[in-house]
């Protein structure tokens, strides 16, 4: 009873180590897959995200140039720039007639411009190069043409990078001129403008436009309360941004790390350049915001998992108690397994004593012993499989020698009626041919000896149309042989060979035996011909028929199996001896 206990009790800490660590182990792995998908498809979302935003400004920035490009399409814009710059045309109006024509025709211009124009576009601002007169052309939706000097536009920095830089575009997302009358920030596009002729720089063309569009293509994205978009400039500064953004981030925004970590958090870093612009589109993740996710993740997982050992425990303590009755028994039994008796089973009454659940485990308990017996034959075992497929593998590949050879010689067959005008024999030989090819195109590696004799007559009956006469094919099977399996065409390459090489081309006839009988338990097969004899090696050799493929088959088929040629007063005889499995001892000659 003691014994009994002490096992009971190693089951149970048994039990618990075995549920507890795979279910640990199973709860941590679910974890880790779910907090890797998470971080895959949050990976996933904002480079796709990135791409998008990216691609979007893109074409958004490439329409400012393109509107920013109107003055060289119009011969009277660059004019009328030309005499604003040269001062031909001030607050006091125009020189001539020709420079108020100039002018004319820019106004109709740029309100064209601003009618068929998109929505966010506010102004288009000229500010000429010449100091002399800083008069600002500004057109906007809510007047014609403004014209002012009240603004010192030649003191601000993005005017005089437009002579001192050589880019054909600059933007900034700034404050707007400030007798626009508007407090909220505009993207501003400076393209400097340039005479098509003399290449002389006339001024600056300022378009600006609503920061609305640039919001849109945030307003799909879900973010964290940590998380944000910021645009960046060209030297690592912040000109816009979406969302979260931390102070301290700031300086490596452009760095390669993919992690920065500040004092209160850490970021994973996404960035991606805005084709055509000086700038960089980058997204900052919070880590502590994923986390929260993931930590719910790690909570669930935790909780699944000690519900499942708690369950698993009180179930396995109600029915290990159960076991203690037979406890002893199996105790023994597994001594006696220890000492070398490995044919041990738990007796079926043991098994009757006991509930359902007791039963099945005192059955799995006899089928872990009756494998130790198993594992002694597993090697064993192993290396026959091995074997085995190595021969069905051979024996395949020999199998598919044997019908292109036979399609090859009956195609020469009719090439020859064909030749010889039989066209009647030649149309009966195909029709006969298509039902040697059910035969031969079959699948199956066996065969029935009845069956095998069958297409053999079928066969001699194709190459009667040939050589008429000249042939006689007798047939003799035993009653008890028909049902035999054998390997598919081993009877008719013999039957084959005899009418290739024991036919006279002079007209000598050949006599054509074939014969199935059991003889003390072995099935003998015999196929003999009075065709011209042939020398055996010749014959073994011999690429047409192939008589040691035959052999090779046979040996797969069966080990035991054998093939006995020989040469006696003018009979060539083909003899297959296969041992019957089980087979009686009785003779049974052919009928």
């Amino acid at each position: 009873m003691r014994r009994s206990q002490s096992f009971q009790n190693k089951l149970i800490l048994l039990f618990l180590f075995s549920i507890i660590l795979p279910i640990s182990i199973l709860s941590s792995c679910l974890a880790f897959y779910l907090q890797n998908r998470i971080q895959k498809e949050n990976e996933t979302y904002f480079s796709t995200t990135l791409y998008e935003i990216s691609s979007n400004m893109s074409t958004y920035f490439s329409d400012l140039q393109h509107m920013a490009l109107t003055p060289y399409i119009y011969d009277d814009i660059i004019n009328f720039y030309t005499a604003v710059d040269n001062a031909q045309y001030t607050e006091e109006g125009p020189a001539n007639y020709r420079i108020e024509s100039y002018r004319q025709n820019y106004i109709f211009c740029m309100q064209r411009l601003m009618i068929t124009s998109r929505d966010d576009i506010l102004s288009i601002s000229f500010m000429p190069k010449n100091p002399k007169n800083q008069m600002i052309l500004t057109t906007s939706r809510n007047r014609d043409l403004l014209e002012t000097a009240d603004y010192r536009y030649n003191d601000q920095y993005w005017f005089a990078d437009g002579f001192l830089l050589d880019e054909p575009f600059r933007y900034s997302i700034t404050e707007p001129l400030p007798f626009m009358n508007t407090q909220s920030e505009v993207i501003a596009t400076f393209h400097t403008v340039k005479n098509i002729y003399t290449k002389r720089k006339l001024g600056v063309l300022r378009i600006d436009s609503s920061l609305a569009p640039i919001r849109g293509m945030f307003d799909s994205v879900e973010l964290t309360p940590h998380s944000g978009f910021i645009i960046v400039d060209q030297n690592g500064k912040p000109i816009y941004h979406e969302g979260y953004l931390d102070d301290e981030a700031v300086p490596y925004l452009l760095r390669e790390d993919a992690k920065i970590r500040t004092s209160g958090d850490t970021y994973l870093r996404y960035q991606r350049s805005i084709k055509g612009m000086p700038w960089t589109l980058v997204f900052l993740s919070s880590y502590h915001d994923n986390m929260k996710s993931i930590l719910l993740i790690w909570i669930l997982a935790a909780i699944l998992g000690v519900l499942t050992i708690i369950a698993g425990c009180l179930f396995f303590r109600k029915n290990s108690q159960k076991t203690t009755i037979v406890l002893n028994s199996i105790l023994s039994a597994m001594e006696s397994a220890s000492n070398g008796n490995l044919d041990i089973h738990i007796p079926e009454e043991l098994m009757a004593r006991n509930d359902f659940y007791v039963a099945d485990e005192f059955t799995m308990i006899g089928e872990h012993l009756n494998e130790m017996i198993h594992q002694l034959d597993l090697y064993i075992q192993r290396s026959y499989k091995n074997e085995i497929q190595r021969q069905e593998a051979e024996y395949r590949a020999l199998q598919s020698q044997i019908n292109p050879h036979f399609l090859y010689n009956t195609l020469n067959c009719f090439v020859s009626l064909n030749r010889l005008g039989m066209k009647k024999e030649l149309e009966a030989g195909i029709l006969q041919l298509t039902h040697i090819f059910r035969y031969t195109c079959s699948n199956s590696k066996t065969t029935t000896v009845a069956q095998e004799l069958q297409f053999c007559t079928q066969y001699c009956e194709l190459m009667k149309l040939r050589f008429d006469e000249r042939i006689t094919y007798v047939c003799e099977c035993a009653e008890a042989t028909r049902e035999i399996e054998i390997p598919r065409l081993l009877i008719q390459p013999f039957v084959e060979n005899a009418m290739k090489h024991g036919m006279d081309p002079d007209g000598r006839s050949i006599t054509i035996w074939t014969a199935a009988c059991i003889d003390h338990g072995t099935l003998v097969l015999s196929i003999k011909n009075n065709g011209i004899p042939i020398d055996l090696d010749t014959l073994r050799s011999s690429e047409l028929v192939g008589i040691m493929n035959v052999e090779n088959r046979l040996k797969i088929f069966d080990p035991d199996a054998r093939l006995d040629i020989t040469l006696e007063d003018g009979i060539t005889s083909f003899t297959v001896y296969i041992p019957m499995k089980g087979g009686g001892t009785t003779d049974i000659s052919a009928e």
